[in-house]
């Protein structure tokens, strides 16, 4: 079984499977009353619990059960591994976090120095920020990011080192200091100049930097203070100001110029990141 959802009986009410993401699947279900047999899942697996009342979950291994009443914001975490029986008596409403192990054990070994990892089993647990990034996930899942992939992996990225520095067991860490240089970061910006019509990925502004996507990542944001996309979403609203303020372009040509995925993402970014539209903006400039 490689996702432990591929057994459940019903189909998820939102899933990622079909999008080109790297690393997670996130999908949500509303399931009744039931079970799960004995399994074996091949990634790890965080569950945010959203059931509207108290969630009794049973573990049945070995002639032995365990039980856990979870409520509404309650984390599961749940490494790779041998699963015994589950069931649960009430109808259940959770969000399915998996997080493929070849992904995790990539970064540990190419991004972070670490010789050794093993994510703790947690039945119950509150982590406000984990529960974000799930939340920011699934409506991700349902929807599509100005910034598309360069988004996802940004929230991925932030998943995984969060669960390797707060959830895990880790050993070797191998020093990684410093900070970017001043070169590095005006190959950024050359690069977005150059490119500024195309998607953005986390990849290819790692390879600027000569470094793993996910150390990149970590040095980015201690180097400037925002993570990538935050970055590149900037860079793209200044440029679109700079263009509004001609009043040459058509509000969607400067979208389509600047890579945005749809005209209502780009007017929707702009909006958050500057306090009105970009017509507005035009005509107030």
């Amino acid at each position: 079984m490689q996702y432990v959802s591929e057994s459940f009986p019903a189909a998820p009410l939102v899933t990622s499977a079909a999008l080109a993401w790297q690393g997670v699947r996130i999908e949500q279900y509303r399931l009744e009353a039931g079970e799960l047999p004995a399994h074996y899942h091949e990634h790890h697996l965080l569950m945010l619990y959203q059931a509207d009342g108290p969630f009794v979950l049973h573990r049945h291994h070995d002639q032995r059960a365990q039980t856990s009443v979870h409520q509404t914001g309650d984390l599961g975490l749940y490494p790779s591994g041998e699963y015994g029986r589950l069931s649960w008596d009430t109808p259940s409403h959770n969000v399915y976090l998996m997080v493929e192990n070849q992904y995790l054990s990539r970064i540990v070994q190419q991004g972070m120095g670490l010789a050794q990892f093993a994510l703790r089993e947690r039945l119950q647990f509150q982590d406000p920020f984990l529960a974000q990034l799930c939340r920011q996930l699934l409506a991700a899942a349902g929807s599509e990011h100005a910034l598309g992939l360069l988004y996802i992996e940004s929230l991925t990225n932030a998943l995984c080192h969060h669960l390797l520095e707060h959830h895990a067991k880790v050993e070797q860490r191998l020093p990684t200091g410093g900070l970017l240089t001043g070169a590095v970061l005006a190959r950024i910006d050359a690069y977005l100049e150059a490119h500024a019509e195309t998607p953005v990925t986390l990849e290819t502004l790692a390879g600027l930097a000569n470094l793993s996507v996910f150390h990149f990542a970590r040095l980015f944001k201690q180097t400037t203070g925002v993570a990538p996309y935050q970055h590149v979403l900037r860079w793209k609203i200044r440029r679109a100001q700079q263009q509004l303020r001609l009043g040459h372009a058509p509000v969607a040509a400067i979208s389509d110029a600047l890579g945005f995925a749809t005209p209502a993402n780009f007017s929707a970014a702009f909006k958050r990141a500057v306090g009105c539209s970009p017509q507005e903006f035009q005509r107030g400039a």
